[in-house]
């Protein structure tokens, strides 16, 4: 019994515990043990009188010696040189980085010459640029985009590589985003307007896989328009450069037309309403060219939703009375409220809302609340506030009033 619970204390401290390390004699009668089987199984194996055979003792040493296994010095040689190579490797790209940000138009004609741009060095050098130019203290941003001359850089780059044939940049927004302002600063319009012209020809309404979309065009004139107005001629040139495209387009586009030219242009001439409304105090468009763009809106919004839009541009006219523009706002909202999708009732209510902001702005209360009172009782679900019934009375203005700050937080 106690040899058994002795044999098992050995064992689990074996387990815990590696055991001693040999002393000199152990370690001694350990060798000798170990050299006398080596020495038998040698000599049987190579009797005396081999070493001029082709089984020679030698042979068999050379081939230990040159084992991969014994050649420590040579691999600590190499790695010691693959290291001082991976780090002349690290060195050489933080230049070429510092190199990119400091002088990416440089950096970025250097990977053209090379072979070596693609669309991500692209998006990259008009980052660094954009970045150069907003930073530059001395140097206003626009004379900066200008001098650069990256538009110059990325239009040749496009062309040298076939991209201007099937447009199909036009799908990678996050390029187009970054690019327009080089080319609107530079003045690049030429190859603007070429490139909007090819897109009649091959961009499609269906969502095909590759293809160049409706959509996609679309994308690209809204970023121009806004491009024109942060760095070229300002708010009015972007809306006569929108209704010089809407009239080429309307020169070629096939049928049918309403659809087509709803789709390209819909997105630019939103934003140049809303645009034309937030800046109406601060910049100067000829009652001429407001009167263009308001006549052009038949041509691509659908007819819905043409008047309530047309309404909200007339708020721009001085000369109407604030209670003739409000009855036709209200007019508007009301005679298409019932037949919108979801989406354009969530238009139709924005609309107001801004209406809402350019009567108070102008002390015409009674007209704000007039507009007020329209919302709550047509859109109250969407705005969280409820409807009232039919047979409203007087005090429905004074509610719409006291609840005005309240629709214009929502």
């Amino acid at each position: 019994m106690k040899q058994t619970l002795s044999q098992s204390w050995k064992f689990l401290t074996s387990k815990l515990h590696k055991p001693l390390p040999l002393n000199h004699r152990e370690s001694q009668k350990l060798l000798n043990l170990l050299s006398d089987s080596f020495k038998r199984n040698f000599d049987r194996e190579f009797p005396p009188g081999l070493a001029d055979t082709d089984h020679s003792p030698d042979d068999h040493f050379q081939s230990l010696l040159k084992s991969p296994l014994l050649s420590v010095n040579r691999i600590r040689r190499s790695s010691t040189l693959d290291r001082k190579m991976d780090i002349k490797q690290d060195a050489a790209q933080v230049r070429d980085l510092v190199f990119a940000v400091k002088q990416p138009a440089e950096s970025f004609r250097q990977r053209v010459a090379t072979g070596a741009a693609n669309m991500a060095s692209a998006k990259l050098a008009l980052d660094n640029q954009m970045k150069k130019a907003l930073a530059s203290a001395s140097v206003d941003a626009k004379d900066s985009i200008r001098a650069s001359e990256m538009g110059s850089i990325m239009t040749n780059w496009l062309w040298s590589t076939g991209r201007c044939e099937d447009l199909k940049f036009f799908k990678d927004r996050d390029f187009v985003d970054r690019l327009m302002p080089f080319l609107v600063a530079e003045g690049q319009y030429k190859p603007i307007w070429e490139w909007l012209q090819r897109s009649q020809h091959i961009a499609a309404p269906s969502r095909n896989a590759g293809s160049l979309l409706h959509r996609d065009v679309g994308y690209f004139i809204k970023k121009l328009v806004q491009s024109e107005g942060l760095y070229g001629q300002g708010l009015q040139s972007a809306i006569q450069m929108f209704l010089t495209n809407l009239r080429s387009m309307a020169q070629q586009s096939p049928a049918p037309l309403q659809y087509t030219l709803s789709e390209l242009n819909y997105p630019a001439g939103v934003y140049l309403i809303w645009l034309l409304v937030a800046q109406s105090t601060s910049s100067r468009v000829d009652e001429s060219v407001i009167h263009g763009f308001d006549g052009s809106l038949e041509s691509w919004v659908h007819r819905r939703l043409v008047a309530c839009y047309r309404s909200l541009i007339q708020l721009l006219r001085p000369q109407q009375r604030a209670s003739v523009q409000a009855a036709q706002l209200v007019s508007a909202i009301e005679s298409c409220e019932t037949q919108v999708t979801r989406k354009e009732r969530l238009i139709l209510i924005r609309v107001g809302l801004k209406a809402v902001e350019i009567f108070l702005a102008n002390d015409s209360l009674k007209e704000a609340a007039q507009v007020m009172k329209t919302l709550q009782l047509r859109f109250g679900a969407e705005l969280g506030i409820g409807s009232k019934p039919a047979d409203h009375t007087r005090n429905d203005e004074d509610a719409a009033l006291r609840s005005l700050n309240l629709l214009l937080a929502t």
